[in-house]
């Protein structure tokens, strides 16, 4: 994955020249409308459903779950402002670990569903924390809208119950 995106980078470079490129690396982001094959989306929808059980992976993983609202904003900044060639991580560099992200949804919706691990969700090769330096970015496009995950994931329950 990381080999296929760093290709397509370097194939984006090649046309610079003629066309005005700038690339951007998004950190994970979610939102209103996301697959629930993802993990946040997924966990949304059971907490809003009220489902009894939940079989996830690793839930110690700590990851940046970023709103789609400030990734739009990045991206139409980025358009605007950056320079061309330049590549910007999209993210805040504050990770958050899966098992705060559910404490959240359960203090949101006063549900607690059971969790188990099924080993079949659990990748063998893991990271366990994966989070970005938002300093270049916020260095040519300015401080972007600050969504907190529980914003977002306030956000994602009253779309989904609707």
């Amino acid at each position: 994955y990381a080999i296929s995106k760093l290709a397509m980078e370097h194939v984006a470079r090649m046309h610079v020249a003629r066309l005005p490129i700038v690339l951007a690396r998004p950190f994970n982001y979610t939102g209103v409308g996301h697959d629930e094959r993802f993990v946040l989306p997924k966990l949304v929808r059971h907490f809003a459903r009220r489902a009894p059980h939940i079989e996830l992976g690793n839930l110690y993983v700590e990851r940046e779950f970023n709103d789609v609202r400030m990734v739009t904003q990045a991206y139409l900044r980025l358009l605007e402002h950056a320079p061309v060639g330049e590549t910007y991580n999209v993210c805040t560099g504050q990770p958050v670990a899966l098992q705060t992200a559910i404490q959240m949804l359960v203090a949101l919706t006063g549900h607690s569903p059971s969790i188990t691990v099924n080993p079949a969700f659990v990748r063998a090769n893991e990271i366990q924390h994966l989070c970005g330096s938002p300093e270049k970015l916020v260095g040519a496009i300015g401080t972007l809208p600050h969504y907190t995950l529980k914003d977002t994931l306030a956000w994602m329950l009253t779309e989904t119950r609707a």
